[in-house]
């Protein structure tokens, strides 16, 4: 057995060597790299408003101050090359938005937007798709879950469209659903309730685990039929109240007010993007380097993209 001694000295050696592998380099040494504004919007025929986020990114040795976050002190201005419109900020929802009345957004049409904030300006240009694409057929349909005690009912959907011919197109599908239930109200804390009639809307969650997801593209599958992977969204369930040794249980009655089923004919950008960040996300293994996110802003990060919604509606009679 060596002695106690021995042990500490060689303990001490091996500490030693692991500091002399830690160099301290100079603050002055490091890159330095300036925040850049970064900057989504996404314009469409069909949106009531047009939104712009503006943020700014933090560089990997940024000063501790730096948090980054919502600039709210920017112009931000969208053109479609005859006419230009300031989009002011909303203090409520943080972001710069204004009303689709201030300047139209047109099918086929190229817009250029630009952001400004004190030295720093970027700009951007996209050009919305000319055609809507509508889905052709759907099938809707009910599937369960969980055990018999506590089984969980879904409403399924999915649907078909035809690929526009003779172009490079990109899509992104998406669907909700508009539902009338019952929910427990209790009477002036009484402990007794009584059933009220709500309507919310649910988005459908899509099955990307057959090789298909929500964004697609149609190369090498020109003029062809395309599908949207399964969507899947949970229905309220009963609920159950004690109160004064009493139970009480709500039945939600669901009731089906639509189902709306889009398909967004996107340009590339916006497809780019999305599918970059959806990648990113979609990575949970450690030893994969990170995918560098898709942008189109000149001189910043961020995103200018446009899409054309085509929908189906389906109401049930």
């Amino acid at each position: 057995m060596f002695p106690r001694y021995i042990i500490f000295l060689i303990v001490t050696l091996f500490l030693a060597a692991c500091e002399s592998l830690v160099t301290d380099v100079d603050k002055g040494d490091l890159p330095q790299v300036e925040s850049k504004l970064v900057v989504q919007c996404f314009i469409s025929p069909q949106s009531a408003r047009i939104n712009v986020v503006v943020t700014e990114s933090v560089p990997l040795f940024a000063e501790p101050d730096l948090k980054g976050g919502v600039i709210p002190n920017a112009v931000v201005k969208l053109s479609d090359g005859t006419r230009e419109t300031v989009i002011p900020f909303d203090t409520a929802n943080q972001l710069y938005s204004a009303d689709k009345s201030a300047l139209a957004i047109l099918p086929g049409k190229t817009y250029f937007l630009s952001v400004v904030n004190g030295i720093r300006s970027v700009n951007a240009t996209c050009t919305v798709p000319a055609i809507a694409v509508v889905p052709a057929t759907y099938k809707i349909d009910t599937s369960y879950s969980g055990s018999i005690s506590a089984r969980d009912t879904l409403l399924t959907v999915k649907y078909n469209w035809n690929d526009i011919p003779g172009q490079t197109n990109y899509y992104r599908v998406r669907a909700a659903l508009d539902l009338e239930y019952s929910i427990p109200e209790e009477l002036s804390n009484s402990g007794q309730f009584k059933e009220k009639r709500v309507r919310n809307r649910f988005n459908f969650n899509w099955d990307d685990t057959i090789g298909r997801n929500d964004f697609r593209s149609d190369v090498n599958l020109d003029g062809t039929e395309f599908s949207s992977p399964i969507g899947r969204v949970n229905l309220p369930d009963p609920l159950s109240y004690t109160s004064n040794g009493a139970v009480y249980t709500s039945y939600p009655k669901s009731k089906i007010i639509s189902i709306t089923m889009e398909v967004y004919n996107t340009d590339e950008h916006y497809f780019k993007y999305h599918r970059s960040v959806q990648t990113r996300g979609d990575s949970d293994n450690p030893f994969v380097e990170p995918s560098l996110i898709y942008t189109n802003v000149e001189g910043g990060l961020g995103c200018f993209g446009a899409y054309n919604s085509g929908q189906l509606v389906y109401r049930p009679k």
